[in-house]
């Protein structure tokens, strides 16, 4: 099976985990691709009111050739990234056909609405939208958590 990762971080903890995915799909005899979004100005972190400041996202990725697509995001102030939801309701248009799901690495809470904002934007483009997964990673994250997290995302696709 083809699989889209598409991810934007900032810690790199997102990557991290994007990376561990990629990591046991393609073990599981999948291919997998992760682009990360390129970000041009300076997207707001956190409860910052006014949107998400002034920014763009530089060539997004086109997900036509996937079958499945993977979106993941860092958890900003209880929602994800600005980046990822510009990515999402102005670049992702048609993935009627294609499953997806949504991820997120958090420090602390805000990991399940995080997932329904991206879900609902998913859902809007056609996709066929799988139980996403919300990653707590503080203090350097726990390897354990990391793995349960990952085989619960490909038992869902389904490797």
């Amino acid at each position: 099976m083809k699989i889209g990762i598409v991810l934007h971080t900032v810690s790199g903890h997102t990557l991290k985990f994007a990376q561990a995915i990629r990591d046991r799909l393609v073990e599981k005899g999948h291919e997998a691709d992760l682009s990360g979004l390129k970000v041009v100005g300076s997207p707001r972190i956190g409860f910052l009111p006014g949107g998400g400041g002034q920014f763009s996202i530089k060539s997004p990725p086109e997900l036509d050739e996937f079958e499945v697509v993977l979106i993941g995001a860092p958890v900003w102030g209880f929602k994800p990234s600005s980046v990822i939801m510009k990515y999402l309701v102005e670049d992702v248009k048609r993935l009627k056909g294609k499953r997806a799901l949504s991820f997120v690495t958090m420090m602390g809470l805000g990991g399940k609405r995080a997932i329904a904002m991206m879900d609902n934007e998913l859902e809007n483009a056609g996709a066929d939208v799988l139980e996403g997964e919300a990653l707590p990673w503080f203090m350097g994250g726990n390897k354990q958590d990391l793995d349960a997290a990952v085989d619960r995302i490909c038992a869902r696709i389904g490797g």
